[in-house]
């Protein structure tokens, strides 16, 4: 595709890859998303296609939000640590 063509231009340059689309996000944009999704392979519940979400960060400045993000690019967050126990949603 169009961007993984561009992220792997940006990687073999040797700075950080996309460094400039993620200045730019912390210098103009206010609301900032994550697009996260399932691991169903993990789930023994039948389904074959992962949920894709687009989840909105929320707290502290743009900056950092953004930072937080970038932060957890290719991690796996567990449902345990963003929900507590008996917590609605």
């Amino acid at each position: 595709t169009k961007y993984q063509k561009r992220w792997s231009a940006a990687s073999s340059g040797g700075d950080a890859p996309m460094s400039a689309e993620i200045e730019r996000a912390k210098k103009y944009c206010q609301v900032i998303r994550a697009i996260c999704h399932t691991q169903v392979s993990k789930v023994k519940i039948g389904q074959k296609k992962a949920n894709v979400k687009e989840i909105q960060v929320n707290g502290g400045t743009t900056a950092a939000k953004v930072d937080f993000v970038t932060g957890l690019f290719e991690q796996e967050v567990k449902v345990s640590d963003v929900f507590g126990q008996d917590e609605m949603i």
